[in-house]
C-alpha cells in the first residue's frame, strides 16, 4: 500500500513539472481596429508562452499612452495597454463667399463646403481629414454659377464675351454642373436649351427662358458606383460617390485575390473588379512582404515549406535582420528582415522592462536619442535610460528596472497575513485565527503606490442561542449569542436525557451536535427464550441492565447481561441469548 501512495506521488509531481516546462501556447495576437501588429510578427501563427509582439497605432492614429507590448501567458494574450486617438486635422481657413460644414475635426471627418446664398459651387465641396492633413483643395463660389460661355466660333476673351449684347438670359448664369449640348450666344425669351449633367453626375434635362430668367427642368444626381462588402477583409472606406479611392485589406490568414485600389468612376462603375480576401494556404508562403527590398527577376508566387529565399534591400535602405528566410509549416515566412533607410534606425525597439517616455516615432536618424522608464509597478535600479541611433543600429538599454516592494501589509488583529512575497503583483492572504472569520477582502495586492485596499479585520465567531429542549435546561450560557468554545450541558427535569449532553460553539459558526431529548423511555419486562432473567424491577427505563441465566442444555451466545436502550428494546436481541 505505501509503494501505491508512493508511485502515485511520483506521478503527480512530474505531472506538475511537465505544466510547469510546457506551458499553453498562444495563437495569432489580437486584432485591435486603432492599432496595428507590427509587420515583423504577422506572419507567425503561434507563439510560445513568454514571448512577446508589439503594436503600433493605425495609419490617421497617433499614441497616447501605455506600453505597446502584449505577452504570451499561459496560452492567453495579455490586453494591450496603448492608447491611440484619432489625429486632429483643425479648422480649415475661411474661403471666399462661403463656409464649412464640419462632421468633425478628426481623422475619418469631413468638411463641406457650402456657398453663400447666391453663389454656386466650382468642383467638389468635400475634404476628408487624412493623415497627413485635409485632401483636396480649396473649393470656389462664384456669383450665380461658373459657367462662362465663349462662343466657339469667335475668338474672343471671356471678357469680351460678358460684354457682347445678349438676348433676356445669359447663358453663363446657368449652374457649374450642367454642359449645353449646343450653345449660342445669347437667348431669347422662350427659348429651351438642352444640357447634360457635368462629369461626375448622371441626369440630363432643359433650362428655359421664362422673363429674363433661366427655369429649370432637369436633375443632376451625384453618382455613385455599387456598393460592396469584403469577407474576412475590410476596406478604407465607406463612401461609394464619383471620385473615392478605396484600399481593400485582408485579415490575417487570408491573402488579397484582384486590386487592392479601386476608384469610383465617373460612368458608376469601379476601375477593377471587387478582390476577395482567401484564406491562405497551409502548405504554401506567398511571395515575402519586405517593403523596400530587391525583386530579382524570376521570383515566385509561391513556396513550398522549407524553401529558403535570400533577401536584399533597395539602394538607400539597410538591411535589418537576417537576409535569408525560410517558408515555415505553417505557410508563414520565419523571421522576416526589414529594410530601413540607410542612416536610420527605425522605429525604437521593444523591452519587456521598459518603454519609451515620449510618443515614439516610426523612423530615428543617426544621432536621435531615445528615453526610456520603467514599467508600472518598477523602478530604476541601474543603468542608463537612454539609446542613441548610430550609423543605422540602435546601441544598447542597460537601464536595469527592479519590482517596487510594499514592505509589510501591517498587523491584523486575531489573525495574520501569509505572503506570496513583497514586491509589485505579489499578494498578502489574511488568515484569521481559530474562532475567528474574515470580513472583508482575503487578499490585498502589491501595487505600484503600495497595498491597494484596506485591512480586513477578524471578528469572533458567535453560534445563536442553544437549541431550547423540552422538559430540560441548559447551564453554561447567559448571552443570546455564544462565542466559540463556549459549552452548553443539558439537564432533564423529567424523562432520561437522550443525545450529547455537552454540546459547544464550532469555529464556523454552528453547534457541534444536535440537542438532545429528555424522554421517559422504558423497556417491557424481559422475555428470553430458553432461559429467564434473574432480579425483578416493576419498571425497566432506559439503561437499566438485567442479568440473564440460561435453561439447562443451553448456554449463553455472548456475555450474560441486557441493557435497555434508547428506543425502548432490550440490547442484544432477547431471542438470540441462549443458544
Amino acid at each position: 500500500m505505501v509503494d501505491i501512495l508512493r508511485n502515485i506521488l511520483i506521478l503527480v509531481f512530474a505531472h506538475a513539472v511537465a505544466s510547469q516546462r510546457n506551458p499553453g501556447k498562444c495563437g495569432p495576437p489580437t486584432n485591435y481596429p486603432d492599432r496595428r501588429l507590427d509587420d515583423k510578427y504577422l506572419h507567425t501563427s503561434e507563439f510560445k508562452h513568454g514571448e512577446k509582439v508589439a503594436y503600433n497605432c493605425a495609419p490617421g492614429y497617433v499614441r497616447m499612452d501605455g506600453s505597446r507590448i502584449s505577452h504570451c501567458k499561459m496560452g492567453h494574450w495579455t490586453p494591450l495597454e496603448m492608447k491611440c486617438d484619432r489625429k486632429s486635422c483643425g479648422p480649415l481657413s475661411d474661403f471666399e463667399n462661403g463656409q464649412y460644414s464640419y462632421t468633425g475635426l478628426l481623422f475619418g471627418d469631413e468638411a463641406i463646403a457650402v456657398c453663400n446664398e447666391g453663389y454656386v459651387l466650382r468642383g467638389e465641396g468635400g475634404r476628408v481629414c487624412k493623415e497627413d492633413g485635409w485632401n483636396g483643395a480649396e473649393p470656389i463660389c462664384e456669383r450665380g454659377g461658373a459657367i462662362q460661355y465663349v462662343p466657339p466660333e469667335l475668338p474672343v476673351s471671356v471678357a469680351s464675351a460678358h460684354q457682347m449684347p445678349c438676348g433676356a438670359c445669359n447663358p453663363s448664369a446657368l449652374p457649374a454642373n450642367v454642359i449645353i449640348k449646343d450653345p449660342k450666344p445669347c437667348y431669347e425669351d422662350g427659348d429651351h436649351v438642352p444640357v447634360i449633367c457635368n462629369t461626375g453626375y448622371s441626369g440630363y434635362g432643359h433650362y428655359t427662358c421664362k422673363g429674363g430668367k433661366w427655369h429649370r427642368n432637369v436633375k443632376c444626381h451625384l453618382v455613385k458606383c455599387p456598393d460592396f462588402n469584403i469577407a474576412n477583409g475590410s476596406r478604407s472606406s465607406k463612401k461609394v460617390r464619383f471620385n473615392t479611392n478605396v484600399t481593400i485589406t485582408c485579415a490575417d490568414g487570408f491573402k488579397l485575390h484582384g486590386a487592392q485600389h479601386l476608384k469610383c468612376l465617373a460612368n458608376g462603375s469601379w476601375t477593377a473588379d471587387i478582390p476577395t480576401c482567401e484564406p491562405v494556404s497551409e502548405k504554401s508562403c506567398s511571395a515575402p512582404a519586405v517593403d523596400n527590398r530587391d525583386i530579382k527577376h524570376g521570383e515566385k508566387s509561391l513556396y513550398k515549406p522549407q524553401d529558403t529565399v535570400t533577401i536584399s534591400c533597395k539602394e538607400g535602405f539597410d538591411l535589418i535582420g537576417s537576409s535569408q528566410i525560410t517558408c515555415g509549416p505553417n505557410g508563414q515566412w520565419l523571421n522576416l528582415p526589414e529594410c530601413n533607410p540607410k542612416g536610420t534606425c527605425g522605429p525604437a525597439p521593444v523591452y519587456p522592462h521598459a518603454h519609451p517616455r515620449d510618443l515614439q516615432k516610426t523612423d530615428y536618424r543617426s544621432g536621435d536619442r531615445v528615453q526610456y522608464k520603467c514599467l508600472v509597478g518598477h523602478r530604476r535600479s541601474a543603468g542608463r535610460d537612454v539609446i542613441h541611433c548610430t550609423n543605422g543600429q540602435w546601441t544598447n538599454l542597460d537601464l536595469q528596472c527592479e519590482r517596487k516592494r510594499c514592505g509589510s501589509a501591517g498587523e491584523i488583529f486575531n489573525g495574520r497575513f501569509e505572503y506570496s512575497g513583497i514586491s509589485f503583483g505579489d499578494y498578502a492572504e489574511v488568515i484569521c485565527d481559530e474562532g475567528y472569520e474574515l470580513i472583508g477582502p482575503a487578499r490585498r495586492y502589491c501595487r505600484d503606490g503600495g497595498w491597494d485596499g484596506r485591512n480586513p479585520e477578524c471578528e469572533p465567531v458567535y453560534c445563536p442561542p442553544p437549541p431550547v429542549v423540552k422538559n430540560a435546561y441548559t447551564l453554561g450560557h447567559e448571552d443570546e449569542h455564544v462565542p466559540f468554545g463556549r459549552v452548553v450541558t443539558y439537564y432533564c427535569r423529567t424523562g432520561t436525557l437522550i443525545g450529547a449532553k455537552d454540546i459547544y460553539c464550532t469555529d464556523n459558526g454552528a453547534w457541534s451536535a444536535p440537542p438532545p431529548e429528555c424522554k421517559d423511555v422504558t423497556c417491557p419486562q424481559p422475555r428470553v427464550d430458553h432461559g429467564s432473567k434473574m432480579g425483578y424491577r416493576s419498571v425497566y427505563r432506559f439503561g437499566y441492565t438485567a442479568r440473564i441465566t440460561c435453561n439447562p442444555g443451553y448456554k449463553l451466545a455472548d456475555g450474560n447481561h441486557i441493557n435497555c436502550g434508547e428506543d425502548g428494546k432490550w440490547k442484544p436481541d432477547l431471542s438470540k441469548m441462549c443458544i
